[in-house]
């Protein structure tokens, strides 16, 4: 039997071409009638279940054709109808000056069609997040030497405070300007579950804990042991950044029992959020 023709072939990569566009026109049908089913306002975003669909896109992949363009693509559908969801939605993302790759990791999760907005610090993301329901943030990941650490803001029980939901990248693209820089996603909403998660914990009190006592701390009450911790200083207070695997919500009883079990006198044991843990890179 002959081979194909190469016009033949080209015929057969339109007719998938139109399959695969009636295909994105046929989910956006579904994602409209979702969105009329739902309470009106508010943020369309769900982290752990966006988490999900990834992984399973991942880890079913075969072939030639390069994940982190499989990835892509998905994320860009994705973020389309969130914003087909959410009106006024906007990313407000921390990109200093010297690094302009935070800017590369917004984009390579969050698409091309979300309007993004540049800010030079974490407080100034903080409160446009705070400002705006449908605003979604996008800060540096916390380390250690950190001179104006933002998280302990987050610990603040205000309701317009957001948590942690996201960390970036989720998987990292070969092209970015972002090697070696993670960042963390805060929206005004609860983290979801994933089914591989890690929580943020942050802990205040104004005298100092060793990692030891903490660690039996968490043992005490039932919760996992912690995989790091951050502790900063501000204005002479204790702030520790405890991450641990699962999701927590912050009514929590062992985070209340927690503080028992460090025998905080004052200062308070509060879940900041959680993320779902980034997928290990196939490129």
């Amino acid at each position: 039997m002959d081979a194909p023709s190469l016009d033949a072939l080209r015929q057969e990569i339109d007719t998938i071409d139109r399959d695969l566009h009636g295909l994105i026109r046929r989910r956006a049908d579904v994602v409209e009638r979702i969105s009329t089913a739902k309470p009106a306002g508010g943020l369309a975003l769900r982290p752990g279940r966006e988490a999900q669909v990834m992984r399973q896109r991942l880890a079913g992949h075969q072939g030639p054709f390069p994940a982190a363009a499989v990835y892509r693509m998905w994320r860009e559908m994705v973020s389309a109808f969130t914003l087909m969801q959410t009106p006024g939605l906007k990313i407000a993302i921390c990109r200093p000056a010297e690094q302009p790759g935070y800017w590369d990791l917004a984009r390579d999760h969050f698409g091309c069609q979300i309007p993004f907005v540049a800010h030079d610090t974490p407080a100034q993301v903080l409160a446009a997040v705070r400002g705006g329901p449908t605003t979604i943030g996008i800060v540096p990941a916390p380390i250690e030497s950190d001179v104006a650490p933002w998280w302990p803001l987050l610990a603040g029980g205000d309701a317009t405070l957001p948590n942690v939901v996201a960390r970036l990248p989720f998987l990292a693209m070969p092209n970015a300007r972002a090697r070696g820089i993670s960042a963390l996603v805060l929206a005004r909403m609860e983290p979801e579950e994933s089914g591989d998660d890690s929580a943020l914990i942050a802990i205040e009190t104004p005298t100092g804990l060793s990692r030891d006592r903490i660690a039996g701390g968490l043992a005490k009450v039932g919760l996992p042991g912690f995989t790091s911790a951050l502790d900063q200083i501000v204005g002479g207070v204790h702030h520790y950044l405890i991450e641990l695997p699962g999701v927590f919500a912050d009514g929590d009883s062992r985070l209340r029992e927690l503080g028992a079990a460090l025998g905080l006198k004052s200062g308070r044991v509060v879940a900041i959020g959680a993320y779902a843990v980034p997928a290990t890179p196939r490129l």
